[in-house]
């Protein structure tokens, strides 16, 4: 036989009625919140540090260190004396032979290639030539080249290099295709940039810059 409402006791059908309704409002509150894991509200976090920090870096304190960077012939005729001193010109993120070097000058384009543009500085017998990256805008030179970010100011290595690569890519997307878009052989240009040497090879012909500024002085 099937019961109906009032077959049950009135202690049970009020029971069920307080639990159906607590059961819509658990739903209804539940429902009026975006529930977001964690895991993603880290990501998020990390993502707007690096980006504050990388900005903070491009736009500050590496400026500031550019306004003293050599300029190219001058540094690159140090670094070919025999036991020169490196790191009274550039920097190391760890012991070995890798080094990071900065600088500035002016010079005239030489050559524009798919992936660089050949710019010769100074004058004379202080003539030397560079390649300037105009593609593979790689590695940590423009991080790690003025000494003012470090890992230990960071605190993790993923963000460290989340670092790197932001500003990497500014500098592909933002300074390079205008740039590119204008220069010309024969036209000089103002130059700011990053390298990096390896001690025990010494200064080699094929390195390549990443640049930091380019601007088309005529």
């Amino acid at each position: 036989m099937v019961k109906n409402d009032k077959d049950i006791q009135p202690q049970k059908r009020k029971a069920l009625k307080y639990g159906l309704i607590g059961l819509i409002a658990f739903f209804l509150i539940y429902h009026s919140f975006d529930v977001v894991p964690l895991d993603s509200r880290r990501h998020d976090d990390d993502e707007e540090d690096v980006a504050q920090r990388a900005d903070a870096y491009f736009l500050q304190s590496l400026p500031e260190v550019l306004a003293n960077a050599p300029e190219p012939c001058t540094l690159l005729a140090a670094l070919s004396q025999k036991d020169q001193d490196w790191a009274s010109y550039g920097k190391q993120t760890n012991i070995g032979n890798r080094y990071y070097f900065l600088i500035r000058g002016e010079g005239s384009v030489q050559e524009i290639q798919d992936s660089y543009v050949q710019v010769a500085f100074g004058e004379g017998e202080q003539v030397c030539s560079l390649r300037v990256a105009t593609v593979y805008i790689f590695g940590n030179e423009i991080r790690d080249a003025s000494g003012k970010l470090a890992l230990e100011d960071v605190g993790e290595l993923t963000k460290f290099n989340a670092i790197s690569e932001r500003l990497n890519k500014r500098v592909r997307e933002e300074i390079i295709p205008e740039f590119l878009g204008k220069v010309q052989v024969g036209q000089k240009i103002r130059f700011a940039g990053a390298f990096a040497l390896n001690r025990r090879l010494g200064v080699t012909d094929d390195f390549e810059v990443m640049p930091v500024q380019l601007q088309i002085v005529d």
